[in-house]
């Protein structure tokens, strides 16, 4: 249970440092949670300082987070539980925060690096979709919706072999469509004032 517990909460640490809001204080004198849409992503860090390379740099930053937490427990325990629930702690705690009084960022950025030290299965499939909804002119949060709840179901659907062929650590195709379903609802949740949005425009 040691190596759980410490990967969780390892994980969480690291993806709870909020390096966007850091950045764009420092860069603006502006607190992004009273800002735009309030969220301490990378899409909101542009808009907030009307910077591009910030957003991008914001991105880039939450992804290490998770990569380098999800790494980290693979190099110390060697197995595939603790390197995902270090991903799924770096998750959480990019969403939810401690030291920004839990209000933080979608967690999109942190679980793409982290699954750079994982298998980038669910990265292909979702970057896949998401370009897809965009060439049909849909909103940005809304592909991030389409990409998010269709993903794991096209994993369970893909062959075997091909989640394996992408894979960067030493596991079975189960358990990577497991990690899916978990890392999809922790995004939902991310995701639920889109959803509320999403579904009263649809009512209307």
């Amino acid at each position: 249970m040691i190596p759980y517990f410490v990967s969780a909460l390892g994980g969480y640490v690291l993806g709870s440092i909020p390096l966007g809001y850091l950045l764009v204080k420092f860069r603006s004198r502006v607190d992004i949670r009273t800002s735009g849409s309030g969220n301490v992503g990378a899409f909101n860090a542009g808009i907030v300082t009307g910077s591009t390379a910030v957003g991008i740099t914001v991105g880039l930053l939450d992804a290490s987070k998770g990569f380098v937490a999800t790494l980290g427990a693979w190099l110390v325990f060697g197995l595939f539980w603790p390197a995902a629930l270090a991903m799924l702690g770096s998750v959480v705690g990019h969403i939810a925060p401690v030291w920004l009084r839990w209000k933080g960022g979608r967690g999109l950025a942190t679980a793409c690096g982290a699954l750079f030290s994982i298998g980038l299965g669910f990265t292909i499939v979702w970057c896949t979709l998401w370009a897809v909804c965009k060439w049909q002119k849909q909103p940005i949060l809304t592909s991030n919706l389409i990409a998010t709840v269709a993903t794991p179901v096209i994993l369970v659907l893909m062959p075997s072999q091909l989640i394996d062929a992408v894979m960067t650590t030493e596991t079975t195709s189960a358990e990577y469509r497991i990690l899916a379903f978990c890392l999809t609802a922790l995004l939902l949740v991310s995701h639920r004032d889109s959803l509320k949005e999403y579904r009263e425009e649809r009512i209307s």
